[in-house]
């Protein structure tokens, strides 16, 4: 009988035992006013910072796209910029696409920097808000709420996105000064053809002078001759 109780006593201890740990766990993880509010606001947060990204993403390619379409126009015409000099409207022609090109970049790029800084902004307050909540988690003896994880996710992606629109902004500008100086080297190739059109010119101009002299002669008649300026016929005498 008395080991009987012994065991009965055990099993009780245990069974308490067991049912304070879950009530210990279940105030643990239960959330406060203050935590709610906390989470609610991360997660609007986050979904703005998500938006954004998504934004940061769609600018940067737009400005790495209109940086390759300059870089492949500065290209082609490198490649031909002696054939473009030599023709006055494939000149202006040129000028006026790689103008084009150079404002499309440089506005796209332009774009792309102030979706990204909205970005960073964003995902900063999100990051902040995320870190309230789980010091206030730590600080009160709560669970840090599973939709933190998420929301840091977030600022992780959002940040990613940033890194990655700096590096196609840094392209794009790059690909429209390059174009510039293509344009610039296309410039002076046309002032070096023109100058060697010129030459050319000058060189296949006819020599009148002394031709004029020739005819001049062939008027005298066929006994009269020049001296010292003066008309002279055979058999006479000067003055």
């Amino acid at each position: 009988m008395p080991m009987l109780s012994c065991r009965v006593l055990c099993l009780l201890a245990i069974v308490l035992c067991c049912v304070g740990v879950a009530h210990a766990n279940a105030a643990a993880s239960a959330e406060s006013p203050y935590m709610i509010q906390l989470v609610t606001e991360a997660k609007k947060l986050a979904e703005v910072t998500k938006k954004l990204k998504e934004e940061c993403d769609t600018a940067g390619m737009a400005a790495r796209q209109a940086g390759e379409e300059a870089h492949v126009f500065a290209e082609e015409t490198k490649t031909n910029l002696e054939t473009i000099a030599a023709d006055p409207k494939k000149v202006e022609e040129t000028k006026s696409k790689g103008d084009e090109l150079i404002k499309k970049a440089m506005k796209a790029a332009d774009d792309a920097k102030k979706v990204a800084e909205k970005t960073t902004e964003s995902a900063d307050k999100t990051d902040d808000q995320a870190s309230l909540a789980e010091s206030s988690a730590e600080d009160s003896g709560q669970q840090v709420p599973p939709e933190i994880q998420d929301v840091l996710s977030a600022v992780k992606d959002a940040q990613n996105a940033v890194r990655e629109a700096a590096g196609h902004i840094d392209a794009a500008e790059t690909y429209a000064n390059g174009l510039k100086v293509v344009l610039q080297q296309l410039d002076a190739a046309v002032v070096v053809a023109a100058a060697k059109e010129k030459e050319e010119e000058k060189q296949v101009e006819p020599q009148t002078q002394p031709q004029e002299q020739t005819n001049e002669t062939s008027r005298l008649p066929n006994n009269a001759t020049i001296t010292n300026g003066t008309k002279r016929n055979d058999g006479s005498s000067s003055p």
